[in-house]
């Protein structure tokens, strides 16, 4: 049986559908981010990770939030770069329905939802907050897991209290902040090592 990974980036990303390739960071609000995060989440050199399933939230304008799911044993066609990625995301943002989720293309599904209703369908999981001032990883023992991260800022106060109230484990891979995507390169590493 897979024990999947579940990883999760809040982010300030536009919603909106046009985005444009060439401006990532700025026309698109940090589209950039996320699209490094998938990045780490899912690719080693010479393939993807089906184990994972990466979770975000979009809560820029004009449409917040929308929330977007990869999951990596259904992902076809996306390349690991930047450009590649946010295409895919620019295809699920423009089939985004008010009404229902939608597979936009394979292993990529848009929906409407709040941080608070992804982890009530998520509450199966373990969820662990990352925070620099959290208990260091090498203590916790990490089990059916569900990343929780923030992008370029962190993630917002009243979001750490819904995650915590949830049941999330506030931990830490050092006192250094830390890229979010390298966040996940790190922890990919340390479940692999931990499984091995």
């Amino acid at each position: 049986m897979t024990t999947y990974r579940h990883f999760y980036v809040k982010s300030r990303a536009r919603t909106s559908p046009d985005i444009n390739l060439k401006d990532l960071p700025g026309s698109a609000g940090r589209l950039d981010i996320v699209a490094r995060c998938i990045n780490a989440a899912f690719w080693l050199s010479y393939g993807i990770r089906k184990n994972v399933i990466f979770h975000t939230i979009l809560h820029g304008e004009p449409n917040a939030p929308v929330y977007i799911r990869l999951e990596g044993e259904k992902l076809r066609k996306v390349s690991p770069d930047e450009r590649s990625i946010a295409i895919f995301i620019g295809k699920a943002l423009k089939k985004f329905d008010e009404e229902c989720e939608i597979e936009s293309t394979p292993g990529i599904f848009v929906a409407r939802k709040s941080f608070e209703e992804l982890l009530e369908e998520n509450k199966d999981k373990n969820f662990y907050l990352l925070d620099e001032n959290g208990e260091d990883i090498e203590n916790v023992e990490i089990r059916n897991p569900f990343f929780i991260l923030g992008d370029n800022l962190d993630v917002l106060p009243e979001e750490k209290e819904i995650a915590i109230r949830h049941g999330a484990k506030v931990v830490s891979i050092g006192k250094k902040s830390y890229m979010s995507s390298h966040c996940i390169a790190v922890l990919n590493w340390w479940m692999d090592r931990y499984e091995e």
